[in-house]
């Protein structure tokens, strides 16, 4: 399964407009054109769960963990923690992307050796990995559905909070994070030199840590070039993202395609050899052509 986040926009205007010098691509169009299309629901995360067979949550906490866990044989629930700053609007928090941060490793370090300290009261460390991923663990079981902090920039945060059984949970450990990380001095010293706080600490990726069992790894890696570029207004970078992925699309067998969230799935079919024979003198479609037409198939 193929994810293509911000792959089509939501409004026909926006989508025109970024057609205009789009590259023609029509082997690319043709697959897209002669695949079924179904609409779907659900996030991104999701999707990749979809992808990867997985009942659980997304397997990036436990495939970081067994990275850097080396010694012990306890099993343990582990999820990763990334540092955040959101922006705050009229009634919620909105995650800018992490690249604007601009986090040391030793800002970061500072943080997380705070975050550690307070979190043990609960029994759950908090270990420092780099300077945007911290790996939290605890003995407890923890169920919960998260998503991947990518797919949360510039949306709004609680509407992607944690769903499931212990969702409350997770909440409220965040919640404590980001008070206690509000009058940390790392970030009293970043607003001092006008960059963002940390104001949020992401937890997702929750799972069952066995370091004798290896984590299996989604089988779809998500496209993030199409979804940073829209959101970003770079349209030469969306239209380039297009031209990037084509083998992907046409190895493909599923293939999601969507804006922040997915909106159509397409079930690609091999055409059979009359059709490919008929489609030698059929004028060629063009990417922009096939993009429009499914559209308007939202």
């Amino acid at each position: 399964m193929l994810l293509l986040p911000g792959s089509l926009p939501p409004d026909r205007a926006t989508l025109k407009a970024l057609c205009e010098r789009l590259a023609e691509l029509p082997e690319v169009a043709a697959s897209l054109r002669g695949a079924t299309v179904t609409e779907c629901s659900g996030s991104w995360s999701d999707a990749e769960r979809e992808a990867a067979d997985s009942p659980g949550d997304l397997p990036d906490g436990v495939i970081l963990a067994q990275e850097v866990l080396q010694t012990g044989n306890e099993i343990r629930y582990v999820a990763i923690a990334t540092p955040l700053h959101a922006a705050l609007g009229l009634t919620d928090l909105t995650p800018v992307d992490p690249s604007m941060l601009s986090l040391s490793a030793d800002e970061s370090r500072e943080l997380c050796e705070a975050a550690d300290a307070h979190m043990r009261e609960d029994g759950v460390r908090v270990h420092f990995v780099d300077a945007g991923r911290w790996l939290l663990s605890c003995k407890q079981a923890v169920e919960v559905l998260t998503e991947r902090p990518d797919w949360i920039v510039g949306e709004l945060l609680r509407p992607n909070l944690p769903r499931g059984r212990d969702a409350r949970l997770v909440e409220r450990w965040m919640n404590e994070l980001q008070m206690l990380l509000h009058a940390h001095t790392v970030n009293i010293a970043r607003e001092a030199q006008r960059l963002p706080p940390v104001n949020l600490v992401w937890l997702w990726g929750f799972g069952l840590l066995d370091l004798h069992k290896k984590a299996k790894a989604a089988g779809a890696a998500p496209q993030l070039s199409h979804l940073h570029a829209l959101r970003n207004g770079d349209v030469p970078a969306w239209q380039k993202a297009w031209q990037t992925v084509s083998p992907e699309i046409l190895s493909a067998q599923t293939i999601m395609l969507g804006d922040s969230q997915p909106r159509l799935r397409l079930t690609v079919t091999k055409p059979g050899i009359t059709s490919s024979l008929l489609a030698v003198f059929k004028r060629k479609p063009t990417l922009a052509e096939a993009l429009t037409k499914l559209q308007q198939a939202r």
